[in-house]
């Protein structure tokens, strides 16, 4: 009788232990915070060094993006020169087939009132990562071209076989690697029409901004402060 009266106390005791609660494991956030680019400040511009380099290495990082011109123009093309022009709203690089006698080239372009801002992406899939949002601003990159573009009379004129052609902004979100959440991991900072680098460092991020501004003056950068 004994025995059985501990037994029950034994079993009483485990039913009225409540059960443990599992823990939810914490969600991660990702935040977009923004950061200070800073201006440019006068030096000795040099458009292949200070802004076609860094520019195309970064443009070759798979994780954020899936290009191909990029890698062409590093690995089969050799920088030739700037095409000059008198037009205050487009720049065009040419790079010269190292394979055969096609051409290259990098054409930058802004409308009226151009902005950078900057950003800082956090707790992404990505790591962090800094993302230069550029308004009304086009990038294109073009390989296999028979002939260069010409400025006559006030306006481009591209050859009949301009080439192969890879383009930022304008809806164009296929430059951007499947699956890197880019570029919609900046949430509302960022509109269809923009053209979104994005980085390693905020060093490589102000360094194509300031050769931007080298370029195009009236690029408006806003100053951020803390």
């Amino acid at each position: 009788m004994r025995l059985g009266f501990i037994v029950f106390l034994f079993l009483a005791g485990c039913a009225a232990q409540k059960p443990q609660e599992q823990t939810q494991p914490i969600a991660k956030v990702t935040t977009v915070t923004p950061i200070n680019i800073g201006g440019a400040t006068p030096y000795a511009y040099s458009a292949y060094a200070d802004y076609l380099s860094p520019l195309l290495s970064n443009l070759n990082q798979e994780p954020f993006y899936q290009l191909s011109n990029p890698q062409l123009l590093v690995n089969a093309y050799r920088y030739h020169d700037q095409i000059g022009a008198a037009d205050p709203r487009k720049t065009i690089y040419t790079f010269k087939s190292t394979t055969d006698d096609s051409w290259g080239y990098v054409t930058t372009s802004v409308g009226r009132s151009p902005i950078a801002n900057g950003f800082v992406i956090e707790g992404s899939a990505l790591g962090t990562v800094y993302a230069l949002v550029l308004k009304q601003t086009k990038l294109c990159l073009a390989t296999q071209a028979k002939g260069l573009p010409v400025f006559a009379n006030g306006r481009w004129l591209f050859n009949e076989s301009p080439g192969f052609f890879e383009c930022t902004g304008l809806t164009n979100k296929r430059i951007y690697k499947v699956g890197s959440g880019l570029p919609g991991l900046l949430g509302p900072y960022f509109d269809d029409k923009d053209t979104v680098f994005v980085f390693r460092s905020q060093g490589q991020l102000q360094r194509v901004a300031v050769a931007l501004k080298q370029q195009f003056p009236q690029l408006s950068v806003p100053d951020i402060r803390n």
